[in-house]
């Protein structure tokens, strides 16, 4: 349920993060940080090397026995660098899932949320930037790798106007990635 107090000038919505929410916010995150985006394209582009590094002088039939086990750890490697934001979303959400749903305001002076077993206030100093998504928006703290984010799931905000307003208020207070 989405409640705006324009008075305020503020935005209260209540949600309960979803492992799809929490993929598609570290997808975020994974964009607008640069070395999450140098290592989505080199790793795979440096296990292909070592690959072909590995059959080129045994010829395509002749890889011995154990260069079958580099690549296999390599092609592991790959998969889970690709895999991972997914990977990461179940764990994360097994927890998230404790918290039960969340109330979050966000004002003037920052965001606060509250739920079953926790409450936080944080300015907005706090945040380096945000990025959108088409279902969350994502908040990220201001050190250089993003280590901390708040999700804030658009299917929370129901009534008319309410992404665009949070979008404003975002805009106005912390950097787009």
């Amino acid at each position: 349920m989405s409640d705006t107090v324009t008075a305020a000038g503020s935005l209260t919505f209540e949600y309960e993060l979803t492992a799809t929410d929490i993929r598609s916010g570290l997808h975020g995150r994974n964009r607008a940080v640069r070395s999450a985006r140098w290592q989505r394209i080199l790793l795979p582009v440096c296990t292909v090397l070592m690959a072909v590094g590995f059959i080129a002088p045994h010829g395509p039939g002749a890889v011995a026995g154990k260069d079958w086990i580099a690549l296999t750890v390599m092609t592991v490697m790959v998969t889970l660098v690709l895999f991972l934001p997914t990977i990461q979303a179940r764990t994360l959400h097994k927890t998230a899932r404790l918290q039960g749903p969340t109330r979050t305001t966000v004002e003037a002076g920052g965001l606060s949320s509250a739920s079953a077993h926790s409450s936080q206030r944080m300015a907005w100093s706090l945040f380096g930037r945000y990025a959108e998504r088409d279902d969350v928006f994502v908040l990220m703290s201001a050190d250089k790798r993003s280590g901390c984010l708040i999700i804030l799931p658009k299917r929370a905000l129901t009534a008319p106007g309410d992404i665009d307003m949070l979008r404003a208020m975002l805009d106005s207070r912390v950097p787009r990635a």
